[in-house]
């Protein structure tokens, strides 16, 4: 997995190569409307938590001249340790992540072939989690939760129609581990009290832009 991250990073690097020495050439503004699909990497900040592949795809709508904004779903899946974020009781297993998010696009160039931006947005995640072994009781479930969306990207423009974008991303999670079945409603539990897990993802993506 970590020489397929590498890979990853590598591509990511040609990329940007690659954009620099056609920086001059135009060929038109931010077109209004684009269809995407990207896939990557992300490695997940909170102790105990590995690292794992994303996948996405999505829509972004031109909102002004250097502004759009971007609606994306995604989803990812990472390998969870016994007692991950100091949490007794967790057993070791797999979370899971799908994540419907809402992301301002804020452009540093309106026009040409390279249109790097910064990202800044929400997310709503789903969390889901299956331990290795499924008779440990009691069992555990993440809350789903909003997180916030930081970091940047950058567009290059194969022609007026067709873009690779890769993408470098937080996905900030803030969240905590419950037993099921639930016994209250969510909103009477107070998240101050709880052992609130940071699962700051790190997300790298490449990934293709039609433009309409």
């Amino acid at each position: 997995m970590r020489q397929s991250a590498r890979r990853q990073g590598t591509g990511l690097v040609v990329v940007l190569l690659l954009a620099a020495g056609v920086a001059r050439a135009d060929i038109g503004g931010l077109k209004p409307f684009s269809a995407q699909l990207d896939s990557g990497a992300v490695f997940v900040k909170e102790a105990g938590f590995g690292h794992g592949w994303r996948y996405g795809g999505g829509v972004f709508f031109r909102t002004g001249k250097r502004a759009g904004v971007e609606i994306l779903l995604e989803r990812f899946g990472v390998p969870v340790e016994e007692d991950a974020g100091g949490e007794p009781g967790l057993g070791a297993g797999r979370m899971d992540m799908t994540s419907l998010l809402f992301n301002q696009h804020l452009f540093f160039l309106s026009r040409g072939r390279i249109l790097p931006y910064a990202i800044l947005g929400v997310g709503f995640c789903f969390i889901g989690y299956s331990p290795d072994d499924a008779a440990v009781l009691p069992e555990k479930d993440f809350v789903d939760r909003l997180a916030l969306q930081l970091g940047g990207g950058l567009d290059f423009r194969v022609s007026s129609g067709l873009a690779v974008c890769g993408k470098v991303r937080y996905n900030m999670v803030k969240t905590w581990v419950e037993d099921l079945p639930r016994t209250e409603p969510i909103r009477e539990t107070d998240p101050l009290a709880q052992n609130m897990l940071h699962l700051y993802g790190l997300e790298l993506s490449l990934g293709l832009k039609f433009s309409f």
